[in-house]
């Protein structure tokens, strides 16, 4: 039961981020001494909740019939890219179907900034090859059926005109915790017609 309205709580916040007149129904689960933000409940504006994830051992049982649990939550931009990760600390109170959130403290946020990438590309003039594999992941972060994100980690020279760009692709179910997560690298060749995404070997 626990872990279950930790899973809806979440579900109900990734809703209100992908649809923001949702968010009054995410909002009926914190109680009244809460006070979250928008960015801090579904997202800074822009961004979506793209996963999350808990462990069920993670569960502290508190008095009262209250719980404490962290949870990791996910957030992307629009076109897919991820651009924040949290661990949050939560605690929730009530009984099996009248949970309510009595404390959301953020405890941990990474911003997934792609500033350095950028300044990679630029150094081996191979800003056009990483354009065109971020063409690519933004295609392929639309044409799933799961809630998908990728992100671009490094960028550098692979020998013979190629540019090899380390990426990661993450799914998940909606409303559902936990998420998979690829380590998908792209070869970039320079030829005739500019950087052209190289298929990979069978």
């Amino acid at each position: 039961a626990y872990a279950r309205a930790v899973e809806r709580f979440l579900a109900a916040r990734q809703d209100a981020s992908q649809d923001r007149s949702r968010e009054p129904a995410a909002r009926r689960w914190l109680a009244r001494a809460v006070k979250a933000d928008a960015a801090t409940l579904i997202g800074a504006p822009g961004q979506t909740l793209a996963a999350f994830d808990f462990k069920e051992g993670g569960i502290e049982r508190l008095a009262s019939g209250a719980f404490r649990i962290s949870v990791y939550v996910l957030f992307a931009d629009h076109q897919g890219r991820v651009v924040e990760s949290r661990d949050e600390t939560i605690i929730l109170v009530g009984g099996p179907n009248t949970f309510v959130c009595a404390s959301l403290k953020t405890t941990n946020v990474m911003h997934w900034d792609s500033s350095e990438v950028i300044k990679t590309a630029d150094k081996l003039r191979a800003r056009e090859a990483l354009e065109r594999a971020e063409e690519a992941l933004k295609s392929w972060a639309k044409q799933q059926a799961r809630s998908a994100a990728y992100s671009i980690e490094d960028l550098y020279p692979a020998g013979n005109g190629k540019i090899m760009i380390p990426c990661l692709k993450f799914t998940a179910e909606p409303g559902k915790r936990g998420y998979d997560v690829v380590d998908s690298p792209i070869i970039m060749r320079r030829g005739s017609r500019g950087y052209q995404i190289e298929p990979p070997a069978n």
